[in-house]
């Protein structure tokens, strides 16, 4: 795997399960290039948990896809193939289960618990959510196939996929060294 996206990837997914590291690889990504990170999850919720409509979101979606460069953080399968067909590269985040179910509750215990994530919407605070251990523990079953399948569809899309957190740690290091030499 190269290290760097260099200046020409300027529409950019970050998918994967929950828990992975995808949203802080989006943030530190963004930092690094200077492309705005949208997160699918700050589009969908409202305070207290509230989902905004479907034409809400979609409508959202779109004024981001508008734009010349962006990087979007999230799956939400619904809308996945109208940002691959605009995408230039996907980092696919396949980490194992517990790899994820450990990021999550890394999450709960370091503090967090009753904070609201950069990731989300005000008045969304994290919280345990059984329903939400189960979603990350299925996630891999219930998506991969579907999501390689649909990968596939764009073969203009460069994917990228990390299988740990180092792998995107180091792909960012790459990253970092590449800009810092282009300045």
């Amino acid at each position: 795997m190269r290290s760097g996206i260099g200046g020409r990837m300027k529409r950019i997914m970050v998918i994967g399960c929950s828990g992975s590291g995808k949203s802080t690889f989006a943030l530190e990504l963004g930092r690094i290039t200077g492309i705005e990170v949208t997160h699918l999850d700050r589009l969908n919720w409202r305070a207290g948990w509230k989902e905004v409509s479907r034409n809400e979101f979609d409508r959202q979606l779109d004024e981001v896809l508008k734009k010349d460069s962006w990087i979007i953080d999230g799956n939400y399968s619904r809308t996945m193939e109208k940002r691959l067909e605009k995408a230039q590269v996907v980092f696919r985040f396949r980490l194992s289960t517990a790899a994820c179910l450990y990021g999550y509750f890394s999450r709960l215990i370091k503090g967090k618990l009753g904070k609201k994530r950069i990731d989300m919407a005000e008045g969304c605070s994290e919280r345990f959510d059984l329903d939400f251990v189960r979603f990350i523990a299925g996630f891999e079953n219930d998506n991969a196939e579907r999501t390689e399948k649909l990968l596939e569809k764009y073969p203009h899309v460069k994917v990228i996929r990390f299988n740990s957190r180092r792998q995107a740690e180091k792909f960012l290091k790459g990253s970092q060294e590449y800009y810092d030499k282009k300045l």
